[in-house]
């Protein structure tokens, strides 16, 4: 009897197990089904959508900082070079009087290398009775400087001639300016004619006078040769 009750608890033992094994197969049966109907569920466009709108948030916020930070880079930028622009077209200024035969007589402010052409264009030109004949145009203007511009029927005695009018006239030396002589006066220049005398104004007009004399020799019809034989009778 005892060994019936003993193998009747055995066999009970048994099949709780059998059936704890079953409940636990079923339930992990169940939940690889469910994992296996949702899994796709996780990279769906809703969900990814959510990530990257917050990444994309975040990456605008940062976007928007560099952009602004461009923008005042630009602006300071633009503001350095407009300054730098207008202190090189500025320069330094010079405060000149012309009076006589031009249409505006008057005192005017000028760009510092400036010489007496561009005083008489600022002054509206010359009159129709304007005597140049002593005036070399090319002539760097000097800070408070006067320009007379005489009248072709004046008879100017030497107190009377300006500063700016003056023909070469030789005191001590004997040479002659090759940035101030008139036509005549280039002509007193051994072996200068009229050809050369004319290529040496219209040189020094066109390039703002001579700096050195041995600049002449950049003027047509004067070579090495002549250049040695008048270099000791022409200065600037």
């Amino acid at each position: 009897m005892d060994n019936m009750k003993e193998k009747l608890k055995n066999i009970f033992k048994e099949k709780k197990t059998i059936g704890l094994t079953v409940v636990l197969i079923l339930l992990l049966i169940v939940s690889l089904m469910t994992y296996g109907k949702n899994k796709s569920n996780v990279f769906k466009d809703e969900y990814m959508n959510n990530i990257f709108i917050e990444e994309n948030d975040n990456y605008s916020e940062e976007q928007k900082t560099n952009s602004s930070k461009d923008e005042i880079f630009k602006e300071d930028s633009s503001l350095i070079i407009n300054n730098t622009n207008i202190n090189q077209q500025v320069g330094n200024i010079i405060v000149v009087e012309i009076k006589g035969e031009v249409i505006n007589p008057d005192v005017y402010s000028l760009n510092e290398g400036s010489i007496i052409k561009d005083l008489i264009e600022a002054a509206g030109g010359l009159t129709n009775e304007a005597d140049i004949s002593n005036i070399n145009r090319a002539k760097e203007i000097n800070n408070h400087e006067l320009i007379v511009i005489r009248n072709i029927n004046d008879s100017v005695s030497n107190e009377n001639i300006e500063i700016n009018e003056i023909q070469e006239i030789e005191i001590d030396d004997g040479k002659i300016n090759i940035n101030t002589a008139d036509l005549n006066r280039l002509k007193d220049i051994p072996g200068i004619g009229d050809v050369k005398a004319n290529s040496i104004i219209m040189y020094r007009e066109e390039n703002g006078g001579f700096k050195t004399i041995d600049e002449l020799k950049n003027v047509d019809g004067i070579g090495e040769k002549t250049f040695e034989k008048i270099k000791n009778n022409i200065k600037i």
